[in-house]
């Protein structure tokens, strides 16, 4: 690198640079997309769960659900 100016070496190490920072962005966007939809995957599973288990205790036990399941 130059210490004053600029030559041919410093042209490149900033394109590969630029191109490095374009793919980071991309890929940090897409994991931020992928982490999005495991997070609405896990809370829609999560609130299927609960669902399930609180029909479950209603039905099958003398329970008012999982509340009353806790509270008695």
């Amino acid at each position: 690198m130059g210490v004053i100016f600029k030559d041919v070496s410093d042209d490149q190490q900033e394109a590969m640079m630029e191109t490095i920072y374009v793919g980071q962005t991309w890929q940090f966007r897409y994991m931020r997309i992928k982490y999005i939809m495991w997070g609405i995957f896990a809370t829609l599973a999560g609130i299927g769960t609960t669902a399930t288990v609180d029909y479950t205790l209603v039905k099958f036990t003398e329970h008012a659900g999982i509340i009353g399941w806790i509270l008695g």
